[in-house]
């Protein structure tokens, strides 16, 4: 899927399919099975039974402190294969000044700079 932007022109990453469906999710075989996003947010990511040991989202962060367990697997994920495919600019805006900007799909509309 090509997105076509005012600032960029990218192809977005595959989506491991057991993702279920929503903003956050693993990018396709980028997964080394490392444990630790799992282990940040357990009840948000687990490893998949279909396929040895890829992690996929199997729920949406739907309460700020879920939003928090998400962005932090983001944050230890040793590969930075846990996306943000969404375009919420509070969740951009927290993601590019905790230094993921590489980890997510579009742009913010306002400039952040990383706070690390």
């Amino acid at each position: 899927m090509k997105i076509f932007g005012k600032f960029f022109d990218k192809e977005l990453p595959g989506r491991y399919p057991e993702n279920v469906q929503g903003d956050f999710y693993v990018e396709n075989q980028v997964c080394i099975t490392c444990g630790a996003p799992e282990a940040e947010a357990p009840d948000l990511i687990e490893h998949s039974k279909i396929e040895y040991g890829h992690c996929y989202f199997k729920k949406q962060p739907q309460t700020p402190n879920e939003l928090n367990r998400a962005i932090s697997a983001m944050q230890v994920s040793c590969i930075s294969g846990l996306r943000y495919g969404g375009k919420d600019e509070e969740i951009l805006k927290r993601l590019y000044e905790a230094g993921l900007a590489d980890e997510c799909d579009h742009k913010p509309k306002g400039k952040y700079r990383s706070r690390l």
